[in-house]
């Protein structure tokens, strides 16, 4: 029997993967790999297990100008500008960097962060080694793990199910890993709390295992039961949304800054100015937020 078309997917996905990774390593660059085949293998032992179109790296800031050079070398495309200044301006506003494979059939994207900067997710990762078809990776502890899919799903407004679903099953698989005190101290720490309990109570109504102390912390919080009821299936990425999610208002505020103040990669696609007038993305951006009606982008 022949492989199912997900199947064929997923390896090809996967070789590509391992090609990235070794050809990170010979260049001395550090990446951690997290979403596509990683988190599907994680979760699921399955690579074909979860839907995915693009393969997603965590590269230390430092050296994202070294992996641009080798992925270039090596007959990765990009849509960067070619013009050096208009690229430098246009990585300071991309947390992510958009390659696609020799070939152009696999899209690779290259991360300085895992949320944009403008959203203020200051998780810094604790990576671990597993093995992944044969060889030792970096991949996210589980604590960790957790923390970036509830901020992924808080992103995302949680608006597909799958979001839900990876996270009740991280604490299927990983749970009686997870140090609850540490893991809560350190989401507040972040101001990330919310988002955590909001993914925990979410993921509980799929009868994922979670203490009954942090489900009640869950349930008793008026925000979290508000937030899950503001969830619409299919609906857009919301910021707003996302917003709600931190409890520190210096948070919400900072963000809503970021967001309004910040040009973003949307636009320098809308429009292409030379280097030495890339100050006037700043007034650009803030007409099209007024223009969008705000945060609800």
């Amino acid at each position: 029997m022949s492989p199912t078309p997900q199947i064929r997917s997923a390896l090809l996905f996967t070789a590509e993967l391992l090609r990235l990774l070794d050809l990170f390593d010979r260049h001395g660059i550090a990446v951690l790999p997290f979403k596509g085949p990683v988190l599907a293998d994680m979760l699921y032992g399955d690579i074909a297990a979860r839907d995915y179109c693009d393969l997603d790296v965590l590269l230390p800031k430092q050296d994202i100008g070294k992996a641009l050079a080798a992925l270039q070398a090596a007959g990765y495309s990009t849509d960067l500008p070619s013009d050096p200044g208009q690229r430098k301006a246009y990585l300071r506003a991309r947390y992510e960097i958009h390659f696609t494979s020799p070939g152009g059939a696999i899209p690779i994207e290259i991360h300085s962060s895992f949320l944009p900067p403008a959203y203020g997710f200051a998780l810094v990762p604790r990576w671990r080694r597993r093995t992944f078809f044969g060889r030792e990776i970096p991949a996210l502890a589980p604590a960790d793990l957790l923390l970036l899919l509830c901020a992924h799903g808080a992103k995302h407004a949680w608006s597909e199910p799958a979001l839900v679903r990876d996270v009740a099953r991280l604490l299927e698989v990983s749970g009686e890993e997870l140090r609850w005190p540490d893991l809560l101290r350190h989401a507040a720490a972040i101001g990330a709390k919310r988002m955590l309990l909001l993914g925990l109570y979410l993921a509980a109504q799929q009868d994922a295992p979670i203490p009954a102390g942090i489900l009640s912390q869950a349930t008793k919080d008026n925000a979290v039961v508000r937030l899950a009821g503001r969830i619409q299936i299919g609906g857009p990425e919301s910021p707003r949304f996302f917003i709600a999610t931190r409890e520190r208002l210096r948070d919400q505020l900072a963000c809503c800054a970021r967001l309004a103040l910040t040009p973003n990669e949307e636009d320098y696609t809308f429009l292409r100015l030379p280097a030495f007038l890339s100050p006037l993305y700043y007034p650009l951006h803030a007409v099209r937020v007024a223009g969008k009606y705000g945060l609800g982008l």
